[in-house]
Parts: structure tokens; C-alpha cells; sequence
């Protein structure tokens, strides 16, 4: 097969692919202000008091992160069209950081417990990393202005009076953790590797490499094939990772009854993370075929 022809195939290829990455943006819009009608707008949820009903701050904290993945996911489309591979592979980073995070917490807190482990453990699992991410979120925010020792101490307290206001026994303090932007993506099907592969060759890649291969980070095409094909790949793992951040955050206990929170939510996710992951493997293998002359392809990007 020509290389024309390939990356005409190609083309199509990736048209239907980001069509079907825009249909999983859709589903997050759709399910973010659903739990923004359960909490209230951010305006509003801001000054919120939780007490009442602590799954609040559930809702609002996926919300939020359903927000952030929406508008990166956005730009992400908006890069496929305009041809910027590198602007893609960036917006990529923080989604998949939304995603990691909200299907680590639902996993956790609707799936696993009772089932791959004792409840108590994965509360202490949520909580040692919803600490994590809060002490190392501030440290960030702070430049340093506020030592660690301090944070620890002002995040102890909160913790202390969260205890005693619902009659809990006290908490044991805990020591500073390590927790790194990695960490967030690890609840994700190779999450690590498609993080550190956007990571080295378009966030932290030398000039040296800007040249040659594009999906190497280079900004100089050299190949047409290989340049479509890279877009292809990259919406290609983006899509069904956005659908089952989608699924993940259908879990949330939405504000009314759990046979309606199902048919509504829950179903139409997972039927949209299987069409999505189904067509995903079908667009690439099909690309892979152009390429190969019909030997047959791969869904991955080494």
C-alpha cells in the first residue's frame, strides 16, 4: 500500500477518533453539572458547610475535577485540529491526572470496599491520600513560605476537631508522605507509562530532539504517515481514558435514590466506556493495518 493511501486511511481514521473523544467530553460536561446541581455552582459550593451532608465535598471535589478535565480534554480537540501535537500532548498530562484521581477515589470508596478489602482499610487508603495530595498541593502553592512541619500541624489540628465533632476516636498523626503528580495516574490502565512517555518527549524533551520523529517530541515533520498516525494514537489512549473517568465519577452518590442514579448515570457511562474502548482498538488496529499492508497492527505507542 501506498503511503498515500495509508495516510488517507490514516486520516479517517483519526477523524472518527476524535469525533469519538469529543462524545466522551460531552458525557464529563453532562455529569458535571449534574453534581453541581446536587452541591451547588463553585460560586456557591466555596462557602459551603459539608457538615450536613459530607458527600458534599465528594461531589464538589469530582466536579471540580471533571471541570479540569473538560477544558484540557477541550484543547486537546481543539490541538488535533489545528495540527499542534505538541499542544495535544500537554493538554493530555493534567486529564489524565483528573481521570487517575477520580477513578482512585470512587474505585476505592464504591467498589473495592468489602471486596478487595476490609472497609476500614480503604477509608485509610482515601484518607492517607487525600492527605498526601492536600499536604503536597499546599507545599507547592506556599514556594516554601510554609514549612512542612507546619503544614503537618495545621493539617493534624483539622483532622483532630474533624474527630471530635462526629465523635470518632482521635487520629493518629501521621508523618509528611511522598506524593507526586506519577501517583495520581497510577489507578489508570498503563497510566505511568503513556505519563512518563508525554513527560520525556514533550515536556521535559532537549532541543536536540526536535528534530526527527514527532511522536519523540520533534516539531519538524518528517513523515505524513507517521505524523497522522501519531495523533491517532495519542486520542486513541485519551478517549477511553476520559470514558472511564466518566464511569468512575457515575459513582458518586448523586443526591437521589440508587436505582435512578443507575439507569441515569451508572449505565449510560459504562455503555459509552465500552463503545468507546471497542472503537478505539478498531480505528488503531485499522491504522496499523494501512500502515503494515494489512499484516495486521497495534494499539500501542512505544
Amino acid at each position: 500500500m501506498s503511503d498515500k493511501s495509508a495516510r488517507a486511511d490514516i486520516v479517517r481514521c483519526r477523524s472518527d477518533m476524535a469525533e469519538l473523544l469529543g462524545e466522551a467530553v460531552a458525557m464529563t460536561g453532562e455529569l458535571e453539572r449534574w453534581l453541581y446541581g446536587a452541591v451547588g455552582w463553585p460560586e456557591e459550593s466555596a462557602n459551603a458547610d459539608f457538615g450536613d451532608d459530607p458527600v458534599d465535598a465528594f461531589r464538589t471535589e469530582t466536579a471540580l475535577a471533571l471541570r479540569k478535565a473538560r477544558i484540557h480534554s477541550a484543547a486537546a480537540i481543539w490541538a488535533n485540529k489545528t495540527n499542534s501535537l505538541h499542544s495535544l500532548a500537554v493538554q493530555m498530562r493534567p486529564v489524565l491526572e483528573c481521570a487517575g484521581q477520580v477513578v482512585f477515589l470512587f474505585h476505592n470508596l464504591i467498589i473495592a470496599p468489602d471486596l478487595e478489602m476490609p472497609r476500614e482499610l480503604d477509608i485509610e487508603v482515601v484518607g492517607a491520600r487525600i492527605d498526601a495530595d492536600h499536604f503536597h498541593t499546599l507545599r507547592r502553592r506556599t514556594r516554601g513560605q510554609v514549612s512542612a512541619e507546619e503544614l503537618l500541624e495545621v493539617e493534624a489540628q483539622a483532622q483532630e476537631a474533624a474527630a471530635a465533632w462526629a465523635g470518632a476516636p482521635r487520629p493518629i498523626r501521621r508523618k509528611k508522605r511522598r506524593f507526586t503528580q506519577e501517583d495520581k495516574v497510577k489507578p489508570l490502565p498503563r497510566g505511568p507509562e503513556w505519563y512518563g512517555y508525554l513527560s520525556e518527549h514533550f515536556c521535559h524533551a532537549t532541543a536536540a530532539e526536535w528534530k526527527g520523529l514527532s511522536y519523540r517530541g520533534s516539531v519538524v515533520s518528517t513523515n505524513q504517515v507517521e505524523d497522522e498516525l501519531a495523533f491517532l494514537k495519542m486520542m486513541g489512549y485519551l478517549a477511553p481514558t476520559v470514558a472511564l473517568m466518566n464511569s468512575a465519577a457515575a459513582l458518586c452518590p448523586g443526591g437521589f435514590d440508587a436505582n435512578r442514579q443507575w439507569k441515569e448515570w451508572v449505565e449510560p457511562t459504562l455503555a459509552q466506556l465500552k463503545r468507546t474502548r471497542d472503537l478505539s482498538k478498531t480505528l488503531t488496529d485499522t491504522a496499523g493495518m494501512a500502515v503494515t499492508g494489512g499484516v495486521g497492527g497495534s494499539n500501542r505507542t512505544d
